[in-house]
């Protein structure tokens, strides 16, 4: 399960990530734009993962355009799964009640996911080299995972990378952003837990981009 709403820039920014780097490597189901709503993601949550972008609270997870489409009262078939939300707070309840739920793993954030955004490159968001300084260590701990390698590596390559960027990052407001993030990232559950390894990115992947995203922002 792979979930990727596109209504608004910070969402557009952080599935523009998975879309050029985790999309052509994951398996069905795959909610993108306006799919990516509250019935299609309960009735679909079939496989080992659950991979979303999406705002959040404390206990709810939303999909597009703010929809909410998990929360602590109506948590799907998460049994042994490996759960990764990249959106805020959720680490606070909904993370602990999904491996109450069976959850082998869980990764996300405890409090706010902050980044800054180049709002001119909304059609185009993985070009955005200032959003990359958070999103590609959060893409990259994404296909640690889908690499079949354990959470607690794919959580060390998340941790890692966003050291390295804050080290060499010369902006007092994104390197501030990256060491929060860092501070309130967690990893939850089975640390060994792991999931079926996927192929890598294809050659035709790595080397073109996706075109442009069409869905206009708050479709």
């Amino acid at each position: 399960m792979l979930t990727l709403p596109l209504g608004d820039l910070p969402t557009r920014s952080a599935s523009g990530y998975l879309i050029r780097y985790v999309l052509p490597r994951s398996l069905p189901p795959q909610l993108v734009g306006p799919t990516d709503r509250r019935q299609p993601f309960q009735m679909l949550t079939i496989g080992d993962t659950i991979i979303g972008v999406g705002h959040g609270s404390p206990s709810e997870f939303c999909g597009h355009n703010g929809q909410v489409i998990m929360d602590t009262l109506s948590i799907p078939d998460v049994k042994n799964k490996v759960v990764v939300l990249i959106a805020c707070e959720t680490g606070q309840v909904l993370g602990p009640e999904l491996i109450k739920a069976g959850a082998a793993s869980y990764i996300g954030f405890q409090e706010d996911l902050v980044w800054v955004v180049d709002a001119d490159l909304a059609f185009t968001p993985w070009s955005d080299k200032l959003g990359a300084t958070v999103m590609m260590p959060i893409t990259n701990c994404v296909n640690t995972v889908l690499d079949g390698k354990t959470t607690g590596e794919a959580f060390a390559v998340l941790k890692e990378g966003l050291t390295k960027n804050a080290e060499i990052e010369e902006d007092d407001l994104i390197r501030s952003c990256i060491n929060f993030n860092k501070k309130n990232a967690v990893l939850l559950g089975n640390s060994e837990a792991r999931v079926a390894s996927r192929p890598p990115l294809p050659l035709p992947f790595r080397l073109i981009p996706p075109p442009p995203i069409v869905i206009p922002i708050s479709a």
